[in-house]
Protein backbone atom coordinates (compact mmCIF):
# COMPACT_ATOMS: atom_id res chain seq x y z
CA UNK A 1 0.00 0.00 0.00
CA UNK A 2 2.89 2.68 0.65
CA UNK A 3 4.40 2.02 -2.79
CA UNK A 4 1.15 2.71 -4.20
CA UNK A 5 0.70 5.42 -2.32
CA UNK A 6 3.79 7.17 -3.26
CA UNK A 7 3.80 5.76 -6.43
CA UNK A 8 0.06 7.06 -6.95
CA UNK A 9 1.60 10.97 -5.30
CA UNK A 10 4.55 10.86 -8.11
CA UNK A 11 2.31 9.95 -11.40
CA UNK A 12 0.02 12.86 -10.58
CA UNK A 13 2.96 15.05 -9.47
CA UNK A 14 4.78 14.19 -12.93
CA UNK A 15 1.75 14.92 -14.89
CA UNK A 16 0.72 17.87 -13.42
CA UNK A 17 4.73 19.04 -13.23
CA UNK A 18 5.28 20.99 -16.93
CA UNK A 19 1.76 22.52 -16.87
CA UNK A 20 2.69 24.00 -13.40
CA UNK A 21 6.10 25.03 -14.79
CA UNK A 22 4.94 27.18 -17.61
CA UNK A 23 1.53 28.80 -15.70
CA UNK A 24 3.84 29.73 -12.83
CA UNK A 25 5.65 31.43 -15.43
CA UNK A 26 3.05 33.39 -16.89
CA UNK A 27 1.55 33.88 -13.61
CA UNK A 28 4.61 35.92 -12.68
CA UNK A 29 4.91 37.78 -16.37
CA UNK A 30 0.75 38.62 -14.71
CA UNK A 31 2.10 39.68 -11.93
CA UNK A 32 4.82 42.06 -12.73
CA UNK A 33 2.90 43.35 -15.52
CA UNK A 34 -0.01 43.87 -13.62
CA UNK A 35 1.02 45.74 -10.61
CA UNK A 36 -1.53 46.25 -7.35
CA UNK A 37 -1.74 49.51 -7.61
CA UNK A 38 -2.74 49.65 -11.26
CA UNK A 39 -5.41 47.13 -10.11
CA UNK A 40 -6.52 49.19 -7.37
CA UNK A 41 -6.44 52.25 -9.09
CA UNK A 42 -8.40 50.89 -12.11
CA UNK A 43 -11.27 49.68 -9.78
CA UNK A 44 -11.13 52.53 -7.20
CA UNK A 45 -12.20 55.13 -10.20
CA UNK A 46 -15.69 54.10 -10.29
CA UNK A 47 -18.49 51.76 -8.39
CA UNK A 48 -21.55 50.04 -9.98
CA UNK A 49 -21.79 47.24 -12.02
CA UNK A 50 -18.91 48.27 -14.25
CA UNK A 51 -16.37 48.07 -11.31
CA UNK A 52 -17.95 44.60 -11.17
CA UNK A 53 -17.20 43.21 -14.50
CA UNK A 54 -13.77 44.79 -14.36
CA UNK A 55 -13.17 43.30 -10.88
CA UNK A 56 -14.31 39.89 -12.06
CA UNK A 57 -12.25 40.34 -15.46
CA UNK A 58 -8.86 40.65 -13.48
CA UNK A 59 -9.71 37.96 -10.92
CA UNK A 60 -9.88 35.30 -12.68
CA UNK A 61 -6.53 34.66 -14.34
CA UNK A 62 -4.95 35.98 -11.13
CA UNK A 63 -3.18 33.24 -9.31
CA UNK A 64 -4.52 33.88 -6.07
CA UNK A 65 -5.83 31.51 -3.55
CA UNK A 66 -8.58 32.15 -0.84
CA UNK A 67 -6.74 33.34 1.84
CA UNK A 68 -3.54 35.92 -0.31
CA UNK A 69 -7.08 37.41 -2.05
CA UNK A 70 -7.85 39.28 1.32
CA UNK A 71 -4.95 41.55 1.68
CA UNK A 72 -5.52 42.34 -1.93
CA UNK A 73 -9.36 42.98 -1.90
CA UNK A 74 -8.70 45.00 1.72
CA UNK A 75 -6.43 47.27 -0.60
CA UNK A 76 -9.35 47.21 -3.34
CA UNK A 77 -11.68 48.45 -0.81
CA UNK A 78 -9.48 50.91 0.97
CA UNK A 79 -8.62 52.38 -2.63
CA UNK A 80 -12.71 53.02 -3.27
CA UNK A 81 -13.71 49.98 -4.60
CA UNK A 82 -17.43 49.30 -4.11
CA UNK A 83 -18.76 46.20 -1.81
CA UNK A 84 -20.06 44.64 -5.51
CA UNK A 85 -16.70 45.03 -7.04
CA UNK A 86 -14.78 43.59 -4.17
CA UNK A 87 -17.07 40.23 -3.62
CA UNK A 88 -17.29 39.48 -7.23
CA UNK A 89 -13.09 39.55 -6.99
CA UNK A 90 -13.14 37.97 -3.69
CA UNK A 91 -15.43 34.66 -5.39
CA UNK A 92 -14.00 34.86 -8.90
CA UNK A 93 -10.14 35.31 -8.10
CA UNK A 94 -9.29 32.19 -5.57
CA UNK A 95 -11.57 29.96 -8.01
CA UNK A 96 -8.93 29.59 -10.43
CA UNK A 97 -5.92 31.05 -12.38
CA UNK A 98 -3.92 30.77 -15.41
CA UNK A 99 -1.58 27.92 -13.25
CA UNK A 100 -4.37 25.80 -12.26
CA UNK A 101 -6.07 26.03 -15.92
CA UNK A 102 -3.01 24.86 -17.19
CA UNK A 103 -3.02 21.81 -14.57
CA UNK A 104 -6.63 21.19 -14.93
CA UNK A 105 -6.39 20.41 -18.37
CA UNK A 106 -2.98 18.19 -17.60
CA UNK A 107 -5.09 16.33 -15.72
CA UNK A 108 -8.91 16.68 -16.37
CA UNK A 109 -8.96 17.50 -19.87
CA UNK A 110 -10.13 20.34 -21.93
CA UNK A 111 -13.69 20.68 -20.33
CA UNK A 112 -12.75 21.19 -16.89
CA UNK A 113 -9.86 23.88 -18.38
CA UNK A 114 -12.58 25.61 -19.99
CA UNK A 115 -15.14 25.25 -17.41
CA UNK A 116 -13.53 26.32 -13.95
CA UNK A 117 -12.52 29.76 -15.45
CA UNK A 118 -16.41 30.50 -17.33
CA UNK A 119 -17.82 29.18 -13.56
CA UNK A 120 -15.43 31.73 -11.93
CA UNK A 121 -16.21 34.71 -14.13
CA UNK A 122 -20.54 33.84 -13.84
CA UNK A 123 -20.03 33.65 -10.22
CA UNK A 124 -18.11 36.30 -9.63
CA UNK A 125 -20.54 38.59 -11.43
CA UNK A 126 -23.59 37.19 -9.98
CA UNK A 127 -21.78 37.34 -6.88
CA UNK A 128 -21.19 41.29 -6.96
CA UNK A 129 -24.21 41.99 -8.25
CA UNK A 130 -25.91 40.51 -5.47
CA UNK A 131 -23.96 42.26 -2.97
CA UNK A 132 -24.57 45.54 -4.80
CA UNK A 133 -27.95 45.05 -4.48
CA UNK A 134 -28.12 44.38 -1.28
CA UNK A 135 -25.38 46.29 0.45
CA UNK A 136 -24.45 49.27 -2.33
CA UNK A 137 -21.24 51.15 -1.66
CA UNK A 138 -21.71 52.08 1.68
CA UNK A 139 -18.71 53.42 3.57
CA UNK A 140 -15.13 52.53 3.41
CA UNK A 141 -14.14 50.69 6.75
CA UNK A 142 -10.80 48.46 5.83
CA UNK A 143 -7.66 50.08 7.81
CA UNK A 144 -5.06 47.79 5.97
CA UNK A 145 -2.72 49.41 3.67
CA UNK A 146 -2.19 48.41 -0.04
CA UNK A 147 1.63 46.78 -1.16
CA UNK A 148 3.64 48.89 -2.70
CA UNK A 149 4.22 49.27 -5.91
CA UNK A 150 5.52 46.30 -7.72
CA UNK A 151 9.18 45.69 -9.04
CA UNK A 152 10.82 46.74 -11.78
CA UNK A 153 9.41 44.48 -14.98
CA UNK A 154 12.33 42.02 -16.13
CA UNK A 155 13.09 38.53 -16.71
CA UNK A 156 14.75 38.47 -13.24
CA UNK A 157 11.48 39.58 -11.64
CA UNK A 158 9.10 37.77 -13.39
CA UNK A 159 11.09 34.50 -12.30
CA UNK A 160 11.38 35.73 -9.03
CA UNK A 161 7.28 36.17 -8.61
CA UNK A 162 6.90 33.18 -10.27
CA UNK A 163 9.16 30.50 -9.08
CA UNK A 164 9.50 31.80 -6.04
CA UNK A 165 7.15 34.22 -4.36
CA UNK A 166 3.96 32.34 -5.82
CA UNK A 167 4.93 28.79 -6.39
CA UNK A 168 6.52 28.94 -2.47
CA UNK A 169 3.00 29.79 -1.37
CA UNK A 170 1.45 26.81 -2.87
CA UNK A 171 4.38 24.17 -1.92
CA UNK A 172 2.47 23.71 1.75
CA UNK A 173 -1.24 22.98 0.56
CA UNK A 174 -0.19 21.08 -2.59
CA UNK A 175 1.86 18.91 -1.16
CA UNK A 176 -1.21 18.34 1.04
CA UNK A 177 -3.34 18.01 -2.15
CA UNK A 178 -1.26 15.79 -3.68
CA UNK A 179 -0.96 13.31 -0.65
CA UNK A 180 -4.39 13.27 0.06
CA UNK A 181 -5.33 12.59 -3.54
CA UNK A 182 -2.31 9.61 -3.46
CA UNK A 183 -4.24 8.16 -0.32
CA UNK A 184 -7.68 7.97 -2.04
CA UNK A 185 -6.11 6.06 -4.93
CA UNK A 186 -4.41 4.18 -2.49
CA UNK A 187 -6.55 3.48 -0.03
CA UNK A 188 -9.99 3.98 -1.21
CA UNK A 189 -11.93 1.00 -3.56
CA UNK A 190 -12.43 1.40 -7.07
CA UNK A 191 -16.26 2.65 -7.77
CA UNK A 192 -16.55 3.43 -4.04
CA UNK A 193 -18.87 6.50 -4.30
CA UNK A 194 -20.87 5.02 -7.10
CA UNK A 195 -21.73 2.30 -4.86
CA UNK A 196 -21.75 4.34 -1.93
CA UNK A 197 -24.08 7.00 -3.60
CA UNK A 198 -25.94 4.52 -5.83
CA UNK A 199 -29.45 4.97 -4.36
CA UNK A 200 -28.91 9.03 -3.72
CA UNK A 201 -26.70 10.27 -6.35
CA UNK A 202 -28.56 13.52 -6.44
CA UNK A 203 -27.08 14.10 -2.52
CA UNK A 204 -23.44 14.18 -3.92
CA UNK A 205 -23.42 17.70 -5.50
CA UNK A 206 -24.78 19.84 -2.05
CA UNK A 207 -22.32 17.31 -0.06
CA UNK A 208 -19.31 18.07 -2.02
CA UNK A 209 -20.10 21.64 -1.74
CA UNK A 210 -20.33 21.26 1.91
CA UNK A 211 -17.37 19.51 2.13
CA UNK A 212 -15.51 22.13 -0.07
CA UNK A 213 -16.45 25.14 2.06
CA UNK A 214 -14.67 24.62 5.95
CA UNK A 215 -11.49 23.53 4.27
CA UNK A 216 -8.48 25.49 2.72
CA UNK A 217 -7.45 24.47 -0.46
CA UNK A 218 -6.28 26.09 -3.34
CA UNK A 219 -7.04 25.79 -6.85
CA UNK A 220 -4.13 23.66 -8.02
CA UNK A 221 -4.29 21.43 -4.86
CA UNK A 222 -8.07 20.70 -5.44
CA UNK A 223 -7.23 19.15 -8.83
CA UNK A 224 -5.27 16.07 -7.73
CA UNK A 225 -8.01 15.43 -5.22
CA UNK A 226 -11.06 15.75 -7.27
CA UNK A 227 -9.36 14.02 -10.07
CA UNK A 228 -8.76 11.06 -7.94
CA UNK A 229 -12.18 10.95 -6.58
CA UNK A 230 -13.65 10.66 -9.90
CA UNK A 231 -11.43 7.99 -10.19
CA UNK A 232 -13.53 6.67 -7.61
CA UNK A 233 -16.88 6.95 -8.64
CA UNK A 234 -17.43 10.30 -7.89
CA UNK A 235 -19.41 12.05 -10.77
CA UNK A 236 -18.33 14.96 -12.57
CA UNK A 237 -20.46 17.31 -11.59
CA UNK A 238 -19.82 16.36 -7.96
CA UNK A 239 -15.87 16.31 -8.50
CA UNK A 240 -16.79 20.04 -10.24
CA UNK A 241 -18.16 21.44 -7.05
CA UNK A 242 -15.49 20.80 -5.20
CA UNK A 243 -13.21 22.85 -7.43
CA UNK A 244 -15.38 25.44 -7.41
CA UNK A 245 -16.21 25.51 -3.10
CA UNK A 246 -12.89 24.20 -1.95
CA UNK A 247 -10.82 27.26 -2.96
CA UNK A 248 -13.71 30.48 -3.22
CA UNK A 249 -14.13 30.40 0.63
CA UNK A 250 -13.13 28.89 4.00
CA UNK A 251 -14.10 28.96 7.61
CA UNK A 252 -10.98 31.14 8.32
CA UNK A 253 -11.89 34.00 5.73
CA UNK A 254 -15.27 34.26 6.08
CA UNK A 255 -15.21 36.46 8.82
CA UNK A 256 -12.65 38.55 6.93
CA UNK A 257 -14.80 38.85 4.16
CA UNK A 258 -17.56 40.12 6.28
CA UNK A 259 -15.80 43.01 7.97
CA UNK A 260 -14.56 43.88 4.17
CA UNK A 261 -17.97 43.95 2.99
CA UNK A 262 -20.62 43.42 5.95
CA UNK A 263 -22.11 40.74 7.13
CA UNK A 264 -25.35 40.87 5.03
CA UNK A 265 -23.22 41.14 1.78
CA UNK A 266 -21.37 38.18 2.91
CA UNK A 267 -24.27 35.95 3.82
CA UNK A 268 -25.30 36.39 0.33
CA UNK A 269 -21.47 36.06 -0.92
CA UNK A 270 -21.66 32.54 0.67
CA UNK A 271 -25.32 31.93 -0.62
CA UNK A 272 -24.04 32.76 -4.32
CA UNK A 273 -21.00 30.64 -4.34
CA UNK A 274 -23.21 27.60 -3.00
CA UNK A 275 -25.95 27.97 -5.40
CA UNK A 276 -23.51 28.55 -8.14
CA UNK A 277 -21.65 25.60 -7.06
CA UNK A 278 -24.67 23.19 -6.98
CA UNK A 279 -25.89 24.81 -10.36
CA UNK A 280 -22.36 23.85 -12.42
CA UNK A 281 -22.52 20.99 -11.06
CA UNK A 282 -26.14 19.56 -11.93
CA UNK A 283 -25.24 21.20 -15.56
CA UNK A 284 -22.09 19.12 -15.92
CA UNK A 285 -23.90 16.17 -14.70
CA UNK A 286 -26.52 16.36 -17.45
CA UNK A 287 -24.43 17.04 -20.12
CA UNK A 288 -24.09 13.90 -22.57
CA UNK A 289 -21.10 11.23 -21.98
CA UNK A 290 -18.53 10.86 -19.12
CA UNK A 291 -16.85 14.22 -18.91
CA UNK A 292 -13.39 14.29 -18.16
CA UNK A 293 -13.14 10.49 -17.14
CA UNK A 294 -10.44 9.51 -19.77
CA UNK A 295 -8.03 12.92 -19.31
CA UNK A 296 -8.42 11.52 -15.33
CA UNK A 297 -7.84 7.92 -15.78
CA UNK A 298 -4.52 8.62 -17.82
CA UNK A 299 -3.66 11.08 -15.03
CA UNK A 300 -3.75 8.38 -12.45
CA UNK A 301 -2.03 5.91 -14.78
CA UNK A 302 1.40 4.02 -13.87
CA UNK A 303 3.09 4.61 -17.31
CA UNK A 304 4.50 8.68 -17.04
CA UNK A 305 6.83 9.60 -19.50
CA UNK A 306 10.27 10.62 -19.20
CA UNK A 307 9.54 14.01 -20.38
CA UNK A 308 7.16 14.19 -17.32
CA UNK A 309 9.12 12.85 -14.95
CA UNK A 310 11.81 14.77 -15.65
CA UNK A 311 9.82 17.93 -15.37
CA UNK A 312 8.96 16.46 -12.14
CA UNK A 313 12.16 16.37 -10.85
CA UNK A 314 12.60 20.22 -11.90
CA UNK A 315 9.07 21.41 -10.21
CA UNK A 316 10.24 19.48 -6.90
CA UNK A 317 13.63 21.31 -7.13
CA UNK A 318 11.74 24.71 -7.92
CA UNK A 319 9.06 23.95 -4.72
CA UNK A 320 12.22 23.50 -2.51
CA UNK A 321 13.85 26.05 -3.19
CA UNK A 322 11.00 28.18 -2.99
CA UNK A 323 10.16 27.69 0.10
CA UNK A 324 13.85 28.07 1.61
CA UNK A 325 14.67 31.29 0.06
CA UNK A 326 10.80 32.46 1.58
CA UNK A 327 11.64 32.82 5.04
CA UNK A 328 14.29 34.41 3.98
CA UNK A 329 12.36 37.18 1.95
CA UNK A 330 9.79 37.41 4.95
CA UNK A 331 13.19 38.77 7.17
CA UNK A 332 14.46 41.30 4.51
Amino acid sequence: MLIEFCRAFWNVFAMMAPWLIAGFFIAGTIAVCMPRDFVTGFLGSSGGVKSIIRAVLIGVPLPICSCGVIPISTALRKNGASRGATAGFLISTPQTGIDSVLATYALMGPFFAVARPLAALVTGLAGGCVVHAIAGDGERTCTAAAEPASHPRNLRMILWQGYIRLLGGIVKPLTVGLAISAAVAAFVPDDFFASALAKNGCLAIPVMALVGFPMYICSTAAIPIAATLMMKGLSPGAAFVFLMTGPAVNAVSIATIASLIGRRAAIAYVAVIFLGAVLFGIAVDLLPGNIGAPSVQCGGCATVSMFNHLAGAVLAFLMVNARIRMPKMAKG
